[in-house]
């Protein structure tokens, strides 16, 4: 794939996807290969009747490959850590924003993703600080119940940030099985047994807590309440460092909804 003088002529038509990464991928071969920009990327799912073309593309892992391996080899691996941690943005127009962020990034090579006066990179960088964000809180504002042989937790993100969290709750509890089960994008993160997976679930019914597990979550409500200064609170103040859309998965938060 050249990295320079990549013309894509903007054309009425969007393109139809499966909303996977190696999908999104080959919209990009289609693309820079085709010399077209189409209005939009759409996930199949989301998909609505429209006035203008609608080009299905059908997921190649073999051209998704090429694209990958392309970004890394002649633009900067950065460019390709920023592509795929933004890919799990909620932003609606994030297909077509990664896109041409591609399509500029081709053509400057490994400056681009430190070009913020360049607005599709301004664009991108933002999304990528916005999920970033999310995924920091998270590591905070995650609360596990011992479920006796396994750690569960329930967290609702505006984005996809459980292959974000990965990492650091394996890396904070190696020795333990956990679940984290993400209700919006009906996804969960299962670590058991020192294996990682990412999988899709429509829904998890963790078991009644035991009377310990509920011992315990009494103690850190009371050790919240006891440790705050009643002449000091600022619920303006609190919901900005803990936003309230978090609330209704953490024990100490729940009954202040």
């Amino acid at each position: 794939m050249p990295c320079y003088k990549i013309i894509a002529n903007p054309m009425d038509i969007f393109y139809v996807y499966d909303g996977s990464l190696a999908g999104f991928f080959t919209c990009v071969h289609e693309s820079i290969y085709k010399k077209e920009l189409p209005l939009s990327i759409v996930n199949e799912r989301d998909m609505q009747p429209a006035l203008y073309a609608q080009k299905y593309i059908e997921t190649d892992f073999e051209k998704a490959a090429k694209v990958r391996n392309s970004i890394e080899k002649n633009i900067s691996q950065r460019a390709l850590e920023l592509t795929e941690t933004t890919f799990l943005c909620h932003h609606e127009n994030k297909e077509i924003a990664l896109l041409e962020f591609l399509i500029t990034a081709f053509r400057l090579g490994a400056k681009a993703p430190n070009m913020m006066g360049e607005t599709v990179v301004a664009k991108v960088l933002d999304m990528e600080k916005h999920i970033g964000g999310e995924a920091h809180l998270l590591k905070g504002f995650i609360r596990f119940a011992d479920y006796g042989s396994i750690l569960g937790a329930t967290i609702s993100p505006k984005n996809f940030v459980l292959p974000l969290l990965a990492n650091h709750f394996i890396n904070r509890f190696p020795e333990e099985n956990f679940i984290i089960y993400d209700n919006i994008h009906k996804s969960a993160l299962i670590y058991q047994d020192k294996n990682v997976e990412i999988t899709a679930v429509e829904e998890i019914e963790f078991q009644q807590e035991s009377e310990s597990e509920l011992h315990y979550q009494s103690l850190w409500k009371q050790f919240y309440k006891t440790i705050g200064i009643a002449e000091r609170i600022n619920p303006k103040c609190r919901m900005t460092h803990m936003p309230k859309r978090y609330w209704e998965n953490m024990v100490e938060m729940k009954e202040f909804l």
